[in-house]
């Protein structure tokens, strides 16, 4: 890292990100923050000796936060193995049968393969005999394009213990069965499966490298710094040895980006358990830059898979009796955001369909109400993830109620195809991802990645999913251009513009880690946090945002990489 103490950047654009959205020429940088914001003149005279950089007229952002998303979960799938797109089923089962003919059982024990798209298959999902055909010498697992469901082998199940016997308890990982009660290979929710695969490896004498460590997360990490990312929200951090690692990376000072850590709370009975991890976490490896204060929740599913929670019945069930599924009730999540209240711990929740957005809103305007009434303050923030299907009558709900949203906006084109269309309708799916009401209203909208796996690490550039939110089209997964001119998804009204894309990775998106008076703009008591660019994306066309380059990002003062040399006066 380029460690230079006191620097004048001039001849630049340098957009603040502040509320009027001003651009100054200059900025001045000692002790790692802003000392002064404005004209070179003004910079040289409140640091007369500082190295002298020249933008080139380059334009400058705020440093940029990435509100949610996975590095441990990333640096867990390295081994896995990246199977090229497949739209064809037994195209992608002759790859898996290829791949173990030439990798044997002793060398591949365990076939892992990403990822397969959630539309390959209806609503009664693929069947352990499909991939039997093809390779039965071994478990197999295939892994759905959203990380909300996979595909075993009949070996895989039988090594894990899955059958017609096992009972169900209602909690994630829910392994679909057939009529007769065995399983059929599918499994929804599968992220929970550590403890059935462990069976697994015992059996066949193999345990996958996961390790999480510097070596297999840097590379994700490096990645969004290059991209001009200094901070992120995980959206699960995955156990102590997580929190100790970003803590040992900070203490040694090869960090250089703000963590915020988040306390899985899988259910509403084992609110007191995570509390109490989250505290200790907070005690042991809290740092200058890593932290931990919010509890992360699920409320529903998702809706390719038809689990998220619906205010309309799923158009596929004749009996109009499925409305999806919710974790929690509205009078626990109440109790919940009372609690938390109280510990004053913020609240992360993934909630992807209407209900299970309403049902937040509801619940967080009577526990506020509630607290307010007896005499008490509300002092935490609930941030909504995802929020993919929000009725109308809602949208304004968040800037009236004080709610964060934070939407993974590279999702907004064609990523996860059209399989939500079977359980919600196509004139329910043409109005899914439309932010645009929201932030009119003066809600805080934050941007994230929610990037999982290998497959879709590259997907984890914030430009690239700036580019998608401005034009509704995936470059890499478009939709069929035959039925939607243009390969534009519904509704073309929900296009974000650009300024409102850089506020919420800027400004709005240091909020939800408490760190709005820290960083997010540039101005002066701020930490120097920026990032370079080689072209003005504000000027160029929203199409070819995925290819802007940074040119330089600073950390605290301290470039991370600069093409920019100084010139000492």
């Amino acid at each position: 890292m380029n460690i230079n103490k006191e620097m004048i950047l001039f001849n630049g654009k340098l957009y603040k990100s502040n509320e009027q959205r001003e651009i100054a020429e200059a900025a001045a940088i000692k002790d790692g923050r802003f000392i002064k914001v404005g004209t070179l003149a003004e910079c040289q005279a409140a640091l007369p000796e500082g190295d002298l950089i020249d933008l080139q007229g380059r334009l400058v952002l705020p440093g940029l936060i990435d509100g949610h998303t996975h590095p441990e979960t990333i640096a867990k799938s390295r081994w896995r193995v990246q199977m090229p797109e497949f739209d064809d089923m037994h195209q992608m089962l002759s790859f898996v049968k290829e791949y173990c003919q030439t990798h044997p059982v002793s060398e591949v024990p365990y076939f892992f393969g990403e990822c397969y798209p959630p539309t390959m298959f209806d609503e009664k999902g693929p069947r352990k005999e499909w991939i039997d055909e093809y390779v039965s010498d071994r478990p197999v697992r295939l892994q759905d394009f959203t990380d909300h469901a996979c595909w075993y082998n009949s070996k895989a199940l039988e090594l894990m213990g899955i059958d017609k016997n096992n009972e169900e308890t209602g909690m994630a990982p829910f392994f679909i069965r057939d009529d007769k009660g065995e399983p059929t290979g599918w499994v929804l929710e599968p992220l929970p499966t550590k403890d059935y695969e462990d069976v697994m490896y015992d059996k066949i004498g193999w345990h996958p490298p996961t390790t999480v460590d510097e070596k297999t997360l840097s590379p994700f990490l490096d990645f969004l710094k290059k991209r001009g990312v200094i901070g992120i929200l995980d959206g699960i951090t995955e156990g102590e040895e997580a929190m100790k690692l970003y803590y040992d990376m900070d203490k040694a000072g090869r960090l250089n980006m703000y963590y915020e850590g988040t306390c899985l709370l899988e259910s509403f009975d084992k609110l007191d358990a995570c509390i109490a991890t989250l505290r200790v976490w907070q005690r042991t490896y809290t740092s200058d830059h890593v932290r931990i204060h919010t509890v992360k929740t699920f409320l529903d599913g998702t809706n390719e898979m038809g689990n998220s929670a619906s205010l309309e019945p799923h158009c596929n069930d004749p009996d109009k009796a499925n409305y999806g599924q919710i974790n929690m009730s509205e009078e626990e999540l109440i109790n919940v955001l009372l609690r938390l209240n109280q510990e004053k711990l913020d609240l992360h929740v993934h909630v992807v369909c209407d209900r299970g957005f309403r049902t937040a809103c509801d619940a967080y305007e009577k526990a506020k109400k509630q607290v307010e009434s007896e005499g008490g303050t509300w002092d935490i923030y609930m941030e909504l993830a995802h929020c993919e299907l929000v009725h109308p009558d809602d949208r304004r709900r968040p800037a009236e109620l004080g709610i964060i949203i934070n939407w993974s906006c590279h999702w907004a084109g064609g990523y996860f195809g059209e399989a939500a269309i079977d359980y919600l309708g196509q004139e329910r799916w043409n109005t899914m991802y439309d932010f645009s009401e929201m932030i009119e209203s003066g809600a805080v909208v934050t941007y994230s990645s929610d990037v999982i796996g290998m497959c879709e690490e590259h997907r984890g550039d914030p430009f690239l999913g700036m580019e998608i939110s401005s034009t509704r089209v995936d470059p890499e997964d478009p939709l069929d251009p035959e039925q939607y001119p243009g390969s534009v998804r519904p509704p073309e009204r929900a296009r974000l513009s650009v300024a409102d894309l850089v506020d919420g990775y800027t400004r709005l998106g240091a909020i939800p880690l408490r760190l709005e008076d820290e960083t997010g703009t540039i101005e002066a008591g701020k930490r120097a946090n920026l990032v370079v660019l080689d072209r003005d994306i504000f000027q160029i066309p929203v199409s070819e945002l995925h290819e802007v380059k940074p040119e330089a990002v600073m950390f605290e003062g301290s470039f991370l990489f600069s093409e920019f040399d100084a010139e000492k006066k």
